[in-house]
């Protein structure tokens, strides 16, 4: 089971990671059932603490509790030599998004891309060296 953020494709990654997330049961039920929307998700370190914003889990439809977490903000699991390294790409200017979730065993880890976003002309290139490279263009 793997989620992929279609945003990451306009970017180019210097750098990517692999973090836990921290999730309540009825999320992790949710995650596995409904699926996950990235709709403008980025990751941000606010006091030392890594976090996901903008990380859309629609409500598990069974779950008890009904307090739900609409703010879409949930903690990464990183250790401090990685989170040093994310403050560091910050501080560069480059931006920090997930690229998917996905289960490994039987916790849910989310890939972090650091890099920074493509513009048009180097959309274009891409796609031409990708056509290129399969056969299509002449």
């Amino acid at each position: 089971m793997k989620y992929f953020n279609k945003d990451s494709l306009d970017y180019s990654f210097s750098d990517k990671m692999v973090a836990g997330i921290v999730l309540s049961g009825a999320d992790a039920k949710a995650l596995r059932v409904n699926g996950v929307h990235f709709n403008g998700a980025k990751v941000e370190v606010i006091d030392g603490i890594p976090r996901v914003l903008n990380l859309e889990i629609a409500p598990y439809k069974y779950s008890q509790n009904q307090e739900i977490d609409k703010s879409g903000e949930r903690k990464l699991l990183l250790s401090s030599k990685e989170i040093a390294k994310l403050q560091s790409y910050r501080n560069q200017k480059y931006m920090m998004i997930p690229i998917s979730i996905f289960l490994q065993g039987i916790w849910f880890k989310m890939e972090i891309g650091i890099g920074r976003k493509m513009r048009k002309f180097e959309k274009r290139e891409k796609i031409k060296a990708k056509e290129i490279k399969r056969g299509v263009r002449n």
